[in-house]
């Protein structure tokens, strides 16, 4: 549990913590989201006697729990000072979804990115991996008792850290809705897991076909919307018959758009406000999420949109992609006119832990996030602060993905001074700063040699890294002297990297690269 956590770190660093519970309109009310909140804490930081001090103020477990985690990162980081601090999110529902075709994670990875995501002050996790069978395609089965076991200790770690955990079933690429039988079915399913304590459910009925595909259904509603509809409504009143308590979230078919779409129109005017809408913004693979689009949403459908944000994943077509870049392009006022954003994740489970912290910074506070430090202070997290320079170096070229971030940003800033200096003649001062360089991602290519999960994840884009120090070894030597035989062996390094199928440094042609910087 993430509590055990805090001992360590706060005896080590001689900070002294207070406790005290209130639950006055202050702690419980947040003036600026107009918003009954559970989520509430004031900090009163004080210097006594050479040791940091810290009273909380909350109203109850879970704002304690969020003011030991932000505490927690504040000392870790330097910054715990002396003042009075009220914190409180802007975004109501803040999480993530396993959600990807691959690999599902393993138990151990689920356990591992749950508790950094709550210690990160996360209050939602779905549970929805494509390739789980019993999740889609053989959703009429029960769960085996090993792996309902395992279900269980997920929602239990869950509970025991704040988190609402959203169990998800994906019944549309078989189902007969005509067919009381087959909903009958999904209930005994849906027993089955309220049986180890889950309480939210989600209903997903996205890439299937638009169409009907059984004749029965066809005569009954005459069209795909309808017939979910039914669905929907009948599910949800059965769930709410079970216990009163009970929250569903779906997903439509038409999962992205403008959001005045027939279907989702239809949809959304259908169905019960108590039940939140999946929405993926304009695209599939939204490049940014705007307070005007989710206000049309709004209109169209009466209900505010809950992003299934397809960052960081990295599945289908993206699979030669890592998405390890912070979230940008998701306006700060967001908070206003949507639900919340829950981040779909890469199969890569220690990979997506580094976005997935951005998405936390910015669904806590959206209207302060600096997307820069907030990706420095995720790696400082998953790697650690020995490590963080040295990944960083690797990782700027891995700003690839449809948010269209610029790729390789502090290397072309480091180079183009190489290049300034080439220019004016300084050729000697050039190749120094280029061996500089050059020196850094050397640490990094040590680094991304160890035997750990990230490193082994990120294998396939390492190599490729490998490749490119070695091209920017072998301009040191067309620098140094430049023979056919220099070049010749600095073009064919290119060659290979061109070669590999992964993608680092997108936008950025070597050859051309090379050529406008350096004359080679």
């Amino acid at each position: 549990m993430v509590k055990n956590f805090f001992t360590t770190v706060f005896e080590e660093n001689n900070v002294e913590i207070t406790v005290k519970n209130d639950k006055s309109k202050d702690l419980c009310y947040c003036e600026k989201t107009s918003r009954v909140t559970d989520e509430k804490y004031i900090l009163e930081v004080s210097e006594k006697n050479g040791k940091m001090s810290v009273d909380i103020v909350c109203s109850g477990d879970k704002s304690e729990f969020y003011a030991l985690c932000d505490i927690a990162h504040r000392v870790e980081n330097g910054v715990l000072c002396e003042g009075r601090f009220v914190c409180s999110p802007l975004f109501k529902t803040r999480g993530y979804i396993e959600g990807f075709y691959g690999v599902p994670w393993s138990h151990e990875k689920r356990k591992s990115v749950m508790l950094l995501m709550a210690k990160n002050r996360m209050n939602t996790v779905y549970y929805a991996p494509k390739d789980d069978d019993y999740h889609r395609e053989l959703w009429r089965d029960l769960y085996p008792e090993t792996d309902l076991l395992k279900l269980k200790e997920l929602v239990d770690l869950a509970k025991e850290n704040y988190m609402d955990f959203y169990w998800c079933i994906a019944p549309g690429l078989s189902m007969k809705y005509s067919d009381p039988a087959e909903f009958e079915t999904l209930l005994e399913k849906t027993k089955q897991l309220y049986s180890i304590g889950i309480r939210h459910f989600g209903l997903l009925l996205d890439d299937i076909d638009e169409e009907l595909a059984f004749e029965e259904d066809k005569a009954m509603y005459g069209e795909t919307v309808n017939a979910h509809i039914d669905l929907i409504e009948k599910y949800h009143n059965a769930i709410l018959a079970m216990d009163e308590n009970m929250k569903l979230t779906i997903c439509p078919t038409l999962y992205n758009g403008v959001g005045d779409e027939y279907y989702i129109s239809k949809l959304g005017q259908n169905i019960s406000p108590l039940i939140s809408i999946f929405w993926t913004g304009k695209d599939i693979c939204s490049r940014e999420l705007r307070s005007m689009d989710a206000i049309k949403f709004v209109e169209c459908t009466r209900h505010k949109p809950l992003y299934w944000d397809n960052y960081p994943v990295n599945d289908m077509s993206m699979f030669n992609e890592m998405h390890i870049s912070p979230i940008i392009n998701r306006d700060a006022d967001l908070w206003k006119y949507s639900e919340g954003i829950i981040s779909n994740c890469m199969e890569y489970a220690e990979c997506s832990k580094i976005p997935l912290i951005t998405f936390a910074d910015y669904l806590w506070d959206s209207e302060s996030y600096d997307p820069d430090t907030s990706w420095e202070n995720a790696i400082r997290q998953v790697v650690g602060k020995q490590d963080e320079k040295k990944f960083i170096v690797f990782a700027d070229h891995l700003y690839i993905s449809c948010l269209k971030d610029e790729p390789s940003k502090r290397m072309k800033k480091y180079f183009a001074e190489v290049m300034r200096l080439l220019k004016t003649g300084e050729t000697e001062k050039a190749i120094i700063l280029a061996e500089k360089y050059i020196a850094k991602m050397n640490e990094a290519c040590d680094y991304l040699r160890q035997d750990l999960p990230i490193c082994d994840e990120l294998r396939k884009w390492s190599e490729k890294f490998f490749v490119a120090c070695e091209i920017f070894e072998k301009l040191i030597a067309v620098l140094k002297n430049k023979t056919d035989e220099n070049i010749k062996a600095l073009y064919d390094a290119i060659d290979r990297y061109d070669s590999m199928p992964v993608k680092i440094a997108e936008e950025m042609n070597m050859k051309l690269f090379l050529g406008i910087m350096f004359g080679v």
